[in-house]
């Protein structure tokens, strides 16, 4: 299982504020899965904020080798 760390959380919401999208990513760790929740600190934002960000999270993931799952609403993902 991929483990994604307190450190990478924070350098990923530090490159998504760089970029000027206005979301942050928590970290959540439950029995058995390790997850990941996107927040949006913006009502304005929507669907094409959303898929710029899955852009920068995929690329910022697959530097460390982690493929991503989302979730059907988008906002929850995990390491494959």
């Amino acid at each position: 299982m991929n483990i994604i760390s307190i450190v990478q959380i924070l350098e990923c919401n530090e490159i998504i504020k760089n970029q000027g999208l206005r979301f942050q990513i928590h970290l959540r760790d439950a029995c058995g899965k390790q997850s990941c929740r996107i927040e949006s600190l913006d009502v304005k934002n929507g669907k094409a904020e959303l898929q710029a960000l899955t852009l920068i999270l995929n690329d910022y993931f697959s530097r460390f080798r982690f493929k991503l799952e989302y979730g059907e609403d988008g906002l929850n993902f995990w390491t494959l």
